[in-house]
């Protein structure tokens, strides 16, 4: 599957496609954070909010960030 790289000049994040054992037996869009699971969606751009959030979150931890599902 192709590897994306969500975050610009940072290669650690990464979403691809994946099986993931998800009850719609369709692959999912994983994120990866120096290919540690962070989490999975059934659609591209929510993967890529995600991602840009886990990294706001890393590089800000002394700021409250919401989730959004």
């Amino acid at each position: 599957m192709l590897t994306q790289y969500p975050i610009p000049k940072d290669s650690r994040y990464t979403i691809t496609q994946e099986y993931t054992g998800h009850p719609s037996a369709k692959p999912q869009f994983v994120i990866r954070f120096c290919d540690e699971w962070v989490d999975s969606s059934q659609f591209y751009t929510s993967a890529v909010v995600r991602a840009v959030g886990h990294n706001a979150a890393r590089m800000h931890p002394h700021r409250i960030v919401t989730e959004v599902q």
